[in-house]
């Protein structure tokens, strides 16, 4: 599904599935710093109140912590909103027809089969 770390093929290598309907641009992000980010600042802020360490306990093991916790699910994320948008064909709205004329389909939306 990638070709570099983040960067999509142009096609699946196993079924030539064209990836260019997925569009999944700041979502993985996103998710990641809501899903992984807020709840480590949590933990941050509870070791902080509760031992107070000093600055350089933070640098050694919150911040790569953080650091890790946030870039290391992007490809994860990122392969289930490609696949998400594939399952239930999502575009942007109003782009079809401007889809189907640079791709050269017969009609709009009926470039993949079920």
């Amino acid at each position: 599904m990638f070709r570099s770390w983040l960067k999509l093929a142009d096609r699946c290598d196993v079924c030539g599935l064209d990836y260019r309907f997925a569009a999944p641009d700041d979502g993985p992000a996103f998710f990641s710093l809501c899903l992984v980010a807020l709840p480590l600042i949590f933990v941050v802020v509870w070791i902080q109140v509760a031992f107070d360490p000093p600055l350089w306990v933070h640098l050694v093991t919150s911040a790569p912590i953080m650091a890790a916790g946030c870039i290391l699910p992007l490809a994860p994320i990122k392969g289930w909103l490609v696949a998400s948008q594939f399952v239930n064909r999502g575009t942007e709205a109003g782009t079809e027809g401007l889809w189907s004329k640079l791709h050269g389909d017969a009609e709009a939306g009926t470039d993949r089969e079920d």
